[in-house]
């Protein structure tokens, strides 16, 4: 059915499929010069998930539950934000491109990023530190224990760090195929992969040959104790393999695209002091309703994180407000004009 939709307007404006014995391998060779390293782009982050969850495989029994869990928990971030803001911005960029205007190409891309960094880190911060609530109120259920709670909140926790990193990513990928480029990209996802990889690999002996690494993870995380903390080597290892592949794409951008960074520094700054803001409000509020609410139900657990997180986002928006951030100021001039004060639209009347 939604490929029928589709038919009138492919006929109508000659598009639809003709048999032929003539081809273009000229434009045969193009589409498969973009498309193949958009392709490889594509399937390396599954690659590399593979290859780490075959060390995961080595560990203690529940290692791959943690970090596929882990890992499914961070996409929802990445979906909402990355991905959300990556595709808005696409057809426009095409377009600002196609024309010549590379000044409203970049100050377009410049605009989704600092969107980008607006949501991601406060989204981050929140997650880092509600990050048992989160884990226990959607994965707390049957033979679900606290230890394996906490080793995944602190795997969610691991693999959150990057979630701007990957983002950002996103958006970078994006205006290089809107550019026609997808050979960067390739080489840069290319380069992540490995290093990805790698970097797990070398964490998982770290942890192994230096007990100074562990406890220093351990502790960080609060999981001291805890059979299978192993298995943070992984989200760490990608994390910042993650990171790596941003600052390449950022450093190839910036080249190709002057004045980037200075255009979203101001953004970053505002975006990290309230995050930090809210962070410690919303962690000061978990320790003073653990006491309000019951922690061994569903519902205490959800409302403590819940109320603490409404509370550390007032504060972080009251930070926002006092330095004067502009994308704040735009939120609010949003929903002030399209929601609030939306026009309702009438029905259309019907003849019988």
């Amino acid at each position: 059915m939604h490929f029928l939709i589709q038919v009138p307007f492919a006929i109508e404006h000659g598009l639809f499929p003709k048999p032929t014995l003539s081809f273009d391998f000229k434009e045969i060779k193009k589409v498969l010069s973009v498309s193949i390293p958009r392709t490889l782009t594509l399937g390396s982050d599954n690659i590399s998930a593979i290859f780490l969850l075959s060390l995961a495989s080595t560990m203690t029994v529940g290692s791959i539950a943690v970090f596929n869990l882990s890992y499914n928990l961070q996409a929802v971030l990445l979906s909402i934000v990355g991905v959300s803001y990556s595709l808005a911005a696409f057809p426009i960029l095409i377009k600002y491109f196609s024309e010549g205007d590379m000044k409203k190409f970049v100050e377009q891309v410049v605009l989704s990023a600092q969107h980008i960094i607006f949501w991601s880190i406060p989204c981050s911060v929140l997650f880092i530190v509600l990050r048992a609530q989160i884990v226990r109120t959607i994965l707390g259920a049957g033979q679900f224990n606290w230890d394996q709670t906490r080793l995944t909140a602190a795997s969610l926790a691991l693999f959150v760090v990057s979630i701007v990193f990957q983002n950002i990513t996103l958006l970078f990928v994006r205006a290089y195929y809107a550019a026609g480029n997808t050979k960067k990209p390739f080489i840069a996802k290319f380069i992540n992969a490995i290093s990805t990889v790698a970097l797990g690999y070398v964490f998982v002996v770290l942890y192994q040959k230096v007990p100074v690494f562990k406890d220093i993870l351990e502790t960080l995380f609060r999981v001291k104790n805890v059979p299978g903390t192993i298995i943070l080597a992984l989200p760490l290892g990608w994390s910042v393999g993650e990171a790596l592949n941003c600052l390449t794409l950022f450093v190839l951008f910036e080249k190709d695209y002057k004045g980037f960074f200075k255009s979203i520094f101001k953004t970053l700054l505002h975006t990290l002091l309230a995050s930090l803001v809210m962070g410690f409000v919303s962690y000061i509020s978990l320790n003073i309703f653990a006491g309000v609410f019951n922690q061994n139900t569903l519902f205490g657990i959800f409302m403590q994180g819940f109320v603490s997180g409404i509370i550390g986002i007032i504060f972080g928006i009251i930070t926002l407000l006092a330095v004067g951030n502009k994308e704040i100021i735009d939120v609010w001039q949003t929903l002030k004009s399209k929601i609030f004060k939306a026009r309702i639209i009438p029905a259309e009347p019907t003849r019988l």
